[in-house]
Order: C-alpha cells, then structure tokens, then sequence
C-alpha cells in the first residue's frame, strides 16, 4: 500500500509543553540535519551503529526515496529558526520474502531527552507501518542503552534475541552487543 507522505507532518507537544512538528525530511533539511547528528554527545554517540559523517548525511538527502526509506523529522522553532531535535527512518524492505516488514531507528538530540520524544517517535514509525498494512516492526538496539529499551518495550515491541558482539563502536573502541526487537502488527 502506498501513502501520501505530504500528509504526514503533524504537530505533537512534549511533556514540558514544547510544541514540535514530526514530517517527513526534505532535501533543503541538508544543515538542520547534520547540525543535530554533529552535535550529539559523546554519550549518544555510544548508542549510535556508526559515525555520522557529513558525506553520509549529504548522500542520505540526495536520495531520498520514501518507497524505500521514510526518514521523519523532529522540528522545533526558536527565535523564528528551525532545529532538527529527533530524527527517525522506516526502511521498507523490497524483495518479496521480507516486504512484510519495515526496520527503524531513532535518534534524540541530548538537549530534548527526557520529554517523550522517543515514545512519540517510535508510536509514529509504528503507525506509519500500520497504515501501509505492514506485518511486523524491528529494530536493533545497543544492549547496554536501557532507556531506548524502557521505550520500545512501552510502545509493545518485545526482544526477539540478543546479537553478541554485533557491532564495533568507532567512539568507544568496543565491541558490543545488541537486542533484535520487534512488534507484530
């Protein structure tokens, strides 16, 4: 099933009472992007599969493609300015056997943890799926990042396994494991 992503942006308000706008990303989105994903801490970092490179961000905006990936802005506006503050993608998967199910991740700029930012992000992507008549959510999360876990398990996904050693962190120097969750929609 295919979606009219134009009508996906909505406005959502934190627990503190700001008022953000979740929509699909743009190319024109190139600096907001890569100021959030430049600026997160090193302890974010450590969540992280691999380093946020600006190439990277430049390349995920030159081809972009929702059929594909759908990656959905958090937006605030400060002092008439815009500010990426979360970032989340829903990978669709095209070949026959696993077009059933969509990946996802999310991100959370350190200023803006702690307000429900991730729940409302996860139940989003979630929704998204729904509404495209997919079967299952998933996501890989560093075993050691318990609130992401807190959130994903609030929003119904279970874990389905633990990957050992299955990532090296270029900001640690470490290897480390991950959890396999996921929802059944």
């Amino acid at each position: 099933m295919s979606l009219d992503y134009s009508k996906l942006a909505k406005e959502v308000e934190l627990k503190d009472g700001t008022r953000v706008l979740l929509r699909p990303e743009v190319p024109s989105d190139l600096e907001m992007v890569w100021e959030m994903h430049s600026t997160l801490s090193r302890k974010s970092l450590r969540f992280l599969p691999a380093p946020f490179t600006r190439e990277k961000v430049e390349g995920w905006l030159r081809n972009l493609n929702y059929e594909h990936i759908l990656p959905v802005l958090v937006v605030l506006k400060v002092g008439g300015r815009e500010r990426v503050v979360g970032a989340s993608t829903l990978m669709f998967f095209q070949d026959e056997a696993n077009r059933h199910k969509a990946e996802f991740g999310i991100t959370v700029h350190d200023d803006y943890q702690n307000l429900g930012l991730g729940t409302i992000m996860t139940e989003e992507m979630i929704n998204i799926a729904r509404r495209k008549g997919l079967k299952k959510v998933c996501l890989s999360v560093v075993s050691e990042n318990r609130r992401a876990i807190k959130v994903y398990e609030r929003c119904g996904l279970k874990v389905e396994g633990l990957m050992v050693k299955e990532h090296y962190n270029v900001h640690t120097g470490e290897y480390g494991d991950d959890y396999r969750m996921a929802l059944l929609l």
